[in-house]
């Protein structure tokens, strides 16, 4: 920046106190609770009451993202269901056939790997991966003018 830094004693700048951390935590509880959708299950409203808070905190999540996230959470738990399914049973089974004996993938995996998809994007358009997480924070281009000089 060029000129002389501001002189902040005599200026109109206010400086912010800082709030209290634990209102502020129950704050964006209170948020993920209003912002929650109906006809979630329970396993639903927990994992969005873990994670809800947190994005808001963030920033990156508004009222008009909430069916996306509902969305994100709903896979989440289908995953987390599909996958304890498969761990207790197996997720390849052994058919007889003219050829013999032969593995087959569960057809369940094909919902998990079809499930893990839609997470995967859906976590991608939250910031919920570390990579996803450095594309939605501002970088040093919000510094520079461009078009300054014209």
């Amino acid at each position: 920046m060029q000129g002389r830094k501001p002189d902040i004693s005599k200026s109109n700048v206010f400086k912010l106190k800082a709030a209290n951390k634990n209102q502020l935590e129950v704050d964006y509880g209170i948020a993920a609770i209003d912002l929650m959708p109906f006809g979630f299950s329970v396993d639903e409203e927990n994992l969005w009451l873990e994670k809800a808070p947190e994005l808001i905190k963030l920033g990156r999540l508004k009222s008009i993202y909430v069916e996306a996230f509902a969305e994100y959470i709903r896979v989440v738990i289908r995953l987390r269901k599909w996958r304890k399914e498969l761990d207790n049973d197996s997720w390849v089974y052994a058919i007889e056939g003219r050829n013999g004996q032969q593995q087959k993938m569960h057809p369940l995996a094909g919902q998990v790997n079809e499930a893990w998809r839609q997470w995967r994007s859906l976590t991608a358009e939250f910031g919920l991966t570390p990579a996803s997480d450095k594309g939605l924070l501002g970088g040093q281009s919000d510094l520079i003018n461009d078009f300054a000089d014209f």
